[in-house]
């Protein structure tokens, strides 16, 4: 196995770490929903928000980075990003390259409007929740293009 094969299968790994930690984030959060009062909110309210925004960027920021390995890897063009995307899309790792562009975009706006726009944050955090399952298959299809092309190692 090569050194990057392995690096890969460290960021699987780190992937399905990290997972663990977005799923209870998700559990505590979809609780919340949908929010339609930021007052009713307690701190510990705020907290568990405020932890499944940072675990859901971190982990699409982490799948990205798994997914340019694996373009790399398959000798695949990685600039821009687009490439890798569109690579991802040939492979049904993901659906769209627009897809993930526009979680990117989401994750993006969530993190600049924090607590500026209440009613655009509620709706931002109600589509973070539906779309965290969605970024889980994705890492899944990962693993499995992984397992079928550079042999069982890893998770």
């Amino acid at each position: 196995m090569t050194r990057h094969i392995e690096l890969i299968w460290k960021k699987l790994d780190h992937l399905r770490r990290m997972q663990v930690y977005l799923t209870y984030s998700l559990q505590q959060s979809s609780v919340l929903m949908p929010i339609v009062c930021w007052d009713d909110l307690t701190q510990e309210n705020h907290e568990t928000l405020a932890a499944f925004r940072v675990r859901f960027s971190d982990f699409q920021e982490h799948l990205g980075k798994t997914m340019r390995a694996v373009a790399i890897e398959e000798e695949q063009r990685t600039e821009p990003f687009t490439a890798v995307l569109l690579y991802m899309e040939k492979l049904e790792i993901i659906e769209s390259a627009q897809t993930w562009k526009e979680l990117r975009e989401l994750r993006n706006a969530i993190n600049h409007e924090y607590e500026e726009n209440p009613e655009r944050l509620a709706r931002f955090f109600q589509e973070l929740v539906y779309a965290t399952p969605r970024l889980f298959d994705w890492h899944q299809r990962l693993s499995a293009f992984c397992h079928r092309n550079y042999g069982g190692q890893g998770n």
